[in-house]
Order: C-alpha cells, then structure tokens, then sequence
C-alpha cells in the first residue's frame, strides 16, 4: 500500500498545478493547507475552483473572526495561529471535500534530534502518501507542501512558485538556510470512509 501511496501522491504533484498566492499577501499558510488537501484529493476527486474558493473565504471568515485577518495577510501566520485556523478550519474542508483529513506531527523535538532524523521522518510520511505541510523558517519563512523527495531534492507543492529545496540546505538551527520546527511541521493523511 505504501508504493501505491507514494506513487499517487508523486502523481497528483506531477499533474496538478498548486494554487497561488497573492504577490502581497501572507496567506501561505492557508494555501499550503488548500494544496495538501487538493493533493490527498487526487486522483478521486479534483476540486472545483468554486468549492477552491468557499475553503479559501471560510478560512479569511476564520481568520476574522479570531482577530488574526490583519496579522495573516499582512505578516503570515505563526504555527500557533495557524493551528487555530485550521481546527476551525477542517470540519468545513472535510465537508466541502467529502472525506476526512488527519493532521500528525511527523517529528517531536528533543535534544540531539539531527536534520537527517527529522528528513527521513518526513519521507517516510511522503511513502505512505501524506504530503507535509510546514513552515521553511529562515530563507524563505513560508508555509508550503512538500510532496515528493530524490537523493538531493525536497519536491514542493507551493503557492509561491518555490520547485524544490536541497535536503543538505535543512536544518533545525539557525546554521543552514532552511530551518525545520518539530511545532509546524505536520503529515496530512486522507482517512477511509466509515
């Protein structure tokens, strides 16, 4: 099953075009989530645009409501906030979608935990076909999708135009220009119907 996962998550990244986000706006966060459900989707379900769009504004309604709306579209969201916005969020994702989505933390942080560790807990994810959302700290300070791994690539699924990034470039310190948090780095799983 893992195979078969694996394969249908690399081919929804492969033939789907992630959604885009504005050049001004700090809504990665909500696009990330978006991307990683239209990929879970794939091949059963592609999502119309205008079932696209009530995700989006639910989640802008979401963001008002908890006094988040300036903060998010001005500066991004925190993991903290985000994690607000997407409890809030799911039920309305998973009705519109018509199935249900876990959300797993894919590594916990401890002291000695090595990028590698951390790298291969998100492939392992990647196998079973969940794409990982997270934020990249540091260069590029942005949520994304990551959907699909190489030796030397980290293939992302991404409203910002952003391809890839290099698993060596990885850190969860400040030394290396992409920095990982065990708080917002999470595996989206596609649940079986009842």
């Amino acid at each position: 099953m893992s195979e078969e996962a694996a394969l249908a998550l690399m081919e929804a990244r492969q033939e789907l075009k992630p959604l885009r986000q504005g050049q001004l706006d700090g809504f990665c966060g909500v696009y990330a989530v978006l991307n990683a459900v239209r990929l879970l989707a794939y091949p059963d379900r592609q999502l119309h645009p205008a079932e696209l769009r009530r995700m989006f504004h639910k989640a802008v309604h979401i963001l008002s409501r908890h006094r988040l709306l300036k903060m998010g579209a001005t500066f991004g969201l925190d993991p903290k906030p985000w994690q607000q916005m997407l409890d809030s969020l799911l039920p309305d994702i998973e009705h519109i979608a018509g199935f249900a989505i876990r959300q797993r933390k894919v590594f916990k942080a401890k002291a000695g935990l090595k990028a590698s560790t951390a790298i291969g807990a998100m492939r392992n994810q990647i196998d079973q076909g969940r794409p990982i959302v997270l934020i990249l700290d540091g260069a590029y300070d942005h949520w994304t999708v990551i959907a699909g791994y190489s030796h030397h690539r980290l293939h992302l699924f991404d409203s910002d135009g952003y391809h890839w990034i290099n698993p060596a470039s990885v850190g969860l310190d400040d030394t290396l220009p992409h920095i990982l948090r065990a708080d917002s780095t999470f595996a989206f799983e596609r649940l079986p119907p009842p």
